[in-house]
């Protein structure tokens, strides 16, 4: 019994230096971590990224603009976001959809579903029978959720 209790403690010992080692290795990254964030409302979005030492930044988008509009358009093989579906909108309002997000999870009898319609009748809405949810039926062969969008 005493042999056994000989041997098992070497082994604690090289666990404790393992852990020992890791949590060096740990706090030693912690310097190159950072953290991201997106804020993502009806109209816009900002992302911030917040690092060591550093305050919080908001990141510019591709046009140097530190909001991105909250838009999508849908064509047959590409997505556009932001500005560049925003631009596309006047050309083919049907498949740009904004504001989608108050669609999420909602069923097709919900208040939210006809307040959309109203607003936005140039989308048209489908009905999911298997998820009682809406899909935007942007062509005779594209649909998507607004999950998907």
């Amino acid at each position: 019994m005493a042999d056994k209790v000989r041997r098992q403690r070497p082994r604690r010992r090289v666990c404790w230096a393992l852990v020992a080692v890791l949590l060096a290795d740990l706090l030693a990254l912690s310097d190159t971590l950072a953290v991201m964030s997106v804020d993502l409302g009806s109209e816009s979005m900002k992302v911030a990224i917040v690092k060591p030492g550093v305050p919080m930044e908001i990141v510019l988008n591709k046009e140097s603009r530190r909001k991105t509009p909250v838009i999508v358009t849908l064509k047959e093989n590409e997505r556009f976001f932001g500005d560049s579906a925003a631009s596309m909108a006047i050309k083919n309002p049907k498949a740009t959809l904004r504001y989608f997000q108050h669609l999420l999870g909602k069923q097709a009898d919900n208040p939210h579903v006809a307040l959309y319609q109203a607003r936005f009748p140039e989308h048209e809405l489908t009905f999911d029978p298997q998820r009682q949810t809406v899909h935007f039926q942007i062509s005779s062969q594209l649909q998507f959720s607004p999950e998907e969008v």
